[in-house]
């Protein structure tokens, strides 16, 4: 417990370092506490009206005169798609295509509304009713950073406990350094801003989401685990599966009596209920769909992938891919000699001890059933419409980090000293990627192909 404590001490002084002048304001990017703001007034839609028009999602209300009027009613809600060749065709929320004549069109208005699960706004609550929009999300993002270091120590503490880690205590503190310090989870907790603050929050409910279910032991906490973090990262839905397989397929390989197995479905699955009802009928009272978060709305539903291939198409997943996997730093002739391209760099470039998950010593039950959830993890991710532009480091990864955290120390490969280097060097790109990212002072080292 008490290195548990240390560890979280550690990390919210490694990381509120690496912030530095961004912890004395909130980020330009606070979207949730916005969302909060919008809670606390009652309302689903934004009470202010966004301070710029980065990744807000909108859309319009238009009313409707002459034919128009007389063909789709008094008003339509959605968006002029402003595709060539396509003069005045408006998407409704509902996905159809019409066509409004300038003669036709009255007055309108812009809804704006927070197109990411909103736990994070749950979470500012107090801070917002109290300070109001000076609430800072850098902080909030720092703070949950370091409660990672200390869950994903406790992890590995709780796998070497039940049997299922061979890894001494030095080996589990060399894990968590690459965890927290030599992955993207570093310069995403030194940035905040909605992209990164839900990142890590979401890795956070993620962690102790896997110390209650690993062989099902915790069912309700689990359950409440896995709902704040799906509610808080819409792709952390998936790894509801990790329990139910668990319970049939427990890690310690001795499966529950049948009337323990269905209590422990059923103290699981109320939580997720509770909040999957919650988060369906807020998006529908928003977006009149129930599977819609508003990124379909992100610029007013123009941005031209989106519109024309949705939020998931296997035209994205060449992008995606190298963006994960090969994309590296460009060497120049020039000064600064180094340019990074705004979608990132491979994992492999920015933790290079990952190569070690290609060699474990020994693969248990419980580390195929982990690997699978990275597989099924990856599945959206590299279906998704967006990269995660602008970034360092491929920072979806974080949402599967945690299983790459146990499978290191699953794979009872002994950690040489060519791990240890590798991991120090992780350390470094990232605090490099950490101090530089999104600093004017260190513009000149980003910008590279815009392409991966």
């Amino acid at each position: 417990m008490r290195l548990s404590l240390l560890l979280f001490v550690i990390g919210v002084v490694v990381f509120a370092a690496f912030s530095g002048p961004r912890l004395r304001i909130h980020s330009e990017h606070n979207h949730f506490v916005y969302q909060a703001d919008a809670f606390l007034h009652g309302s689903a839609e934004l009470v202010r009206r966004p301070h710029h028009q980065n990744d807000w999602a909108s859309f319009e209300v238009l009313q409707l005169k002459g034919k128009s009027a007389e063909q789709y009613g008094p008003e339509v809600r959605g968006f002029f798609t402003k595709r060539s060749g396509k003069p005045g065709e408006f998407r409704t929320l509902a996905g159809e295509d019409i066509r409004i004549p300038h003669r036709d069109r009255g007055d309108s208005k812009t809804r704006n509304f927070v197109s990411f699960p909103p736990m994070p706004a749950v979470l500012m609550l107090p801070s917002v009713a109290v300070i109001g929009y000076g609430t800072n999300d850098v902080v909030y993002t720092v703070v949950f950073a370091g409660f990672n270091v200390a869950l994903a120590f406790g992890l590995l503490v709780l796998l070497r406990r039940r049997g299922l880690s061979n890894r001494a205590r030095n080996d589990n503190l060399w894990l968590v350094v690459l965890f927290a310090f030599g992955s993207a989870h570093l310069w995403c907790a030194a940035y905040g801003s909605v992209w990164f603050t839900a990142l890590i929050m979401g890795v956070t409910f993620h962690l102790a989401y896997l110390y209650f279910a690993i062989d099902a032991r915790r069912p309700l906490l689990a359950g409440i685990c896995v709902a704040a973090a799906f509610s808080t990262r819409a792709s952390l839905l998936f790894v509801a599966l990790f329990f139910y397989v668990q319970l049939l397929w427990p890690a310690n390989g001795e499966r529950p009596p049948k009337g323990e197995i269905i209590k422990r479905f059923a103290l699981f699955t109320a939580p997720c209920l509770v909040a999957g009802g919650l988060l369906l009928w807020f998006n529908y009272a928003r977006f009149e769909d129930p599977l819609e978060f508003g990124h379909t709305y992100l610029a007013g539903g123009t941005l031209p992938r989106i519109r024309d291939y949705g939020l998931f198409d296997p035209h994205f997943i060449t992008k995606n891919l190298k963006a994960a996997f090969t994309i590296t730093p460009r060497v120049v002739s020039e000064a600064p000699y180094l340019k990074l391209t705004k979608h990132g760099m491979s994992m492999f470039w920015t933790t290079p001890a990952l190569i070690w998950l290609f060699r474990p010593k020994r693969m248990t039950r419980l580390a195929w059933q982990m690997l699978g959830m990275i597989v099924l993890l990856l599945v959206p991710l590299l279906l998704y419409q967006n990269t995660g532009w602008e970034q360092f480091g491929y920072r979806f990864s974080l949402d599967f980090l945690p299983y790459i955290l146990c499978l290191l120390a699953l794979g009872d490969r002994r950690l040489s000293k060519v791990f240890k280097a590798l991991v120090i060097v992780g350390v470094l790109v990232n605090a490099f990627g950490a101090v530089t990212f999104q600093r004017p002072a260190f513009s000149q080292f980003y910008g590279g192909k815009a392409t991966p």
